[in-house]
């Protein structure tokens, strides 16, 4: 579907969103996503993962692990500067996008 092509090309940019509002961990980020949009959006594990491996090593984000449990450490991500910069820049982006294309597609 159309929709999914989106989702997944916006991937890095709502993941940045998440992360703006606290530190979050990976399966956190999906569980998260999938509520807050009621199913919507239903990342691939793999998928999400492989996005905060790439934006980390683009300085996008960092990541600490905190215990999760007896034995468990947790990969908690957050944004650095330059991720702020890009998200600020990519908000901006996609609100002159969206505004536009809803003028395209209006229905009146």
């Amino acid at each position: 579907m159309f929709y999914q092509q989106i989702i997944k090309g916006s991937i890095k940019f709502v993941i940045l969103s998440m992360l703006e509002k606290q530190q979050m961990y990976g399966y956190a980020l999906i569980q998260t996503a999938h509520q807050k949009t009621k199913g919507f959006f239903q990342w691939r594990q793999s998928a999400v993962y492989t996005a905060l491996h790439k934006m980390e090593k683009a300085g996008l984000i960092k990541s600490k692990r905190k215990p999760a449990g007896l034995s468990r450490k947790r990969k908690y991500y957050s944004l650095t500067a330059k991720g702020k910069k890009l998200l600020l820049a990519n908000r901006t982006e996609w609100l002159v996008f969206s505004k536009n294309m809803n003028k395209l597609i209006a229905i009146t």
